[in-house]
C-alpha cells in the first residue's frame, strides 16, 4: 500500500460490529476499499459483502491466501482474536482487532511481538477513544480549568444475556469472560482518558448467576497511577440502559452521558461542554478507521497502540483475580 492507492481491507467476522466497520469504509473517501468478507456463516458473509461488491470466504485461511488485501479488521469471538491475528501477521497484513486485544496477557503479548515482528501495523478498537463527546470531555479535563480531578465514577448497565446478542458471549470459553471483558474494558478505557492516568490497583467483586459460566454484574474500587480513585459498576441484570461518567475535580465536576452529553458543574452552574451527535458511534468508527488507514499508510503507531490496550486487559483481568482473592490486586504492567 501507498499513501495514495488506498487501504483494500479484508474483514474478518461478519456481526454487528463488522457492519460498522464496512460503514466507516463506505464513507472514507476512497481511503479504505473492503476487497474480502469472511464468516463461518456463509450467508452472513454474502450479506455484508454485497454492500460493497467484496469476495466472501468462510475460512479466514483461505481470504488470506487469495491474496489482494493489505490489512484486516477482526470481529470475532474474544478467544480468536489471538490465532486469526497471528495467522494476518504471517501474511504481512496489517491488523485492527476489536477489544479486548485477547482474553489472556500471553496471547497479548505474542500478537503484539507477531505483528512487531512482522513489520505490520496493529491497532486495537478501544473505538469510545474516537466518540466526539468523550474527546471533548477528556479535552476539557486536561485544561486543567476545573482543577485536579479527585475522584471518578463510571456505570453501565444493560439486558447482558439479551437474546439478540450473539451466543458466545455467554460462553466463558469463547468469550473469555462476562460483562467485564466484554462492557468492561470500555469503563477501564472510559476512566483511564478521562482520568489521565492508568488504572495500577483494584477491589473487586463480579457475580455469575447460577444457570450462565460468566458474569453478569461487576463492581470495582481503582486506584490510578496518580492517586486518583475510581469505581467502575457495570450491571447486566434487568436495568434499562444507561452509560455515564463523573469525574469530580478540586474545583468542579463533569458528568458525561449518552444521552445528555458532556456537562459541567461549578459554583451552583451547569454548563454544556458538549452537546451529544446524532450517529456519535458511526462517526467513531469512521475516525478509527482512518487512523488506522493513516498509520497503515506512513508505518507509524496508531492511536490506540496494543500496548495500550494490553493495559486495558490487564485491569479487566485484575479484576477478576481481585473477585477470587477477595483482595486487593495489582495491575500486571503497572506496579
Amino acid at each position: 500500500m501507498t499513501p495514495t492507492s488506498g487501504l483494500r481491507l479484508g474483514v474478518i467476522g461478519a456481526g454487528t460490529i463488522a457492519e460498522f466497520h464496512v460503514a466507516a469504509a463506505r464513507r472514507s473517501g476512497g481511503r479504505v476499499t473492503v476487497a474480502a468478507v469472511c464468516d463461518v456463516r456463509a450467508e452472513a458473509a454474502e450479506k455484508l459483502a454485497a454492500e460493497v461488491g467484496a469476495r466472501v470466504h468462510t475460512d479466514h485461511r483461505a481470504m488470506l491466501d487469495a491474496g489482494g488485501l493489505d490489512a484486516v479488521v477482526i470481529t470475532v469471538p474474544h478467544a480468536l482474536h489471538a490465532p486469526i491475528t497471528l495467522d494476518a501477521a504471517a501474511a504481512g497484513l496489517h491488523v485492527l482487532v476489536e477489544k479486548p486485544v485477547a482474553t489472556t496477557r500471553e496471547d497479548a503479548l505474542r500478537m503484539i511481538e507477531a505483528c512487531r515482528s512482522a513489520g505490520v501495523v496493529f491497532a486495537v478498537g478501544h473505538v469510545l477513544r474516537f466518540v466526539p463527546t468523550l474527546r471533548a470531555a477528556a479535552s476539557f479535563l486536561a485544561s486543567g480549568e476545573l482543577g485536579g480531578v479527585v475522584v471518578a465514577s463510571e456505570r453501565r448497565t444493560a439486558d447482558y444475556a439479551d437474546p439478540a446478542r450473539p451466543r458466545w458471549f455467554l460462553d466463558a470459553g469463547m468469550a473469555g469472560g462476562g460483562i467485564v471483558l466484554n462492557v468492561g474494558t470500555h469503563s477501564i478505557d472510559k476512566l483511564q482518558m478521562l482520568v489521565g492516568s492508568p488504572i495500577v490497583e483494584v477491589t473487586a467483586h463480579v457475580s455469575v448467576p447460577e444457570h450462565l459460566s460468566v458474569e453478569t454484574e461487576a463492581v470495582a474500587l481503582a486506584r490510578h497511577a496518580d492517586g486518583t480513585r475510581s469505581t467502575i459498576s457495570v450491571t447486566g441484570t434487568g436495568l434499562p440502559f444507561t452509560d455515564e461518567a463523573e469525574i469530580v475535580c478540586g474545583g468542579g465536576a463533569v458528568r458525561i452521558s449518552r444521552g445528555e452529553g458532556v456537562w459541567s458543574f461549578r459554583g451552583g452552574v451547569a454548563t454544556q461542554v458538549a452537546a451529544p451527535e446524532p450517529g456519535e458511534m458511526a462517526a467513531a468508527f469512521a475516525a478509527q478507521l482512518t487512523d488506522f488507514a493513516r498509520a497503515c499508510a506512513e508505518r507509524s503507531a496508531p492511536e490506540v497502540t496494543p500496548e495500550y490496550a494490553l493495559s486495558v486487559l490487564d485491569v479487566a483481568l485484575a479484576v477478576y483475580e481481585s473477585a477470587r482473592l477477595g483482595s486487593t490486586v495489582a495491575v500486571k504492567g503497572q506496579s
